[in-house]
């Protein structure tokens, strides 16, 4: 599996190996591959099984809370580890600096903000704007696992259009890469200039 998921990484319309499983189970899979590595494949992969959007979407979301699962011990466990090692918390502190600098000034204890940092930045970065927000577990997974199925809805949509516009899945998967990219980036440049 780490040998395709690395082979996905370069081209997101490799087909999935002998004994992947197909239908939602393999979608699934695909989709809770970090950082939306499996995203454009599993939406295809989908399409070509004859999942709706609707089932893509609610797939997506049980992804999310599967990441969830495992992403909160990671986190609990560097917070943990951060009291205890200044060079850690250094850049831990950074890495929220970094994150909270593309809010705009204020907006980083409201929902909006939790959410917009879980569509750009992921789960993980969402997760930890809330908490420095005070939101309680719950709460700000629900805002983190928002934001990042917005940006899903986004993958999803762009890479289904492009495959219908070009009739070539690896151009389509490119293009729904491309524009998941690109609109984070263009919602901070326009959150900063507000």
């Amino acid at each position: 599996m780490l040998e395709y998921v690395k082979q996905i990484a370069w081209d997101p319309t490799a087909p999935v190996p002998a004994g992947w499983p197909h239908g939602w189970s393999g979608v699934l899979l695909l989709f809770c591959i970090p950082l939306g590595i499996g995203i454009p494949p599993g939406v295809l992969l989908g399409q070509r099984d004859g999942l709706g959007a609707f089932v893509l979407l609610v797939l997506y979301v049980a992804s999310d809370i599967v990441m969830a699962t495992f992403f909160e011990p990671m986190l609990r466990m560097l917070a943990f580890v951060s009291r205890r090692v200044p060079a850690l918390d250094r850049t831990l502190r950074f890495m929220l600096h970094v994150t909270e600098r593309t809010m705009p000034a204020g907006s980083l204890a409201g929902p909006t903000g939790v959410v917009i940092t879980g569509f750009g930045a992921g789960l993980p970065f969402g997760r930890a704007i809330a908490w420095a927000a005070g939101y309680g577990l719950v709460v700000s997974w629900l805002l983190s696992i928002a934001g990042d199925t917005l940006y899903y809805a986004l993958g999803m949509a762009s890479t289904l259009w492009f495959n219908g516009v070009l009739g070539d899945p690896r151009l389509a998967a490119l293009g729904g890469i491309v524009v998941m990219l690109v609109v984070p980036l263009l919602i901070r440049r326009f959150r900063r200039s507000a």
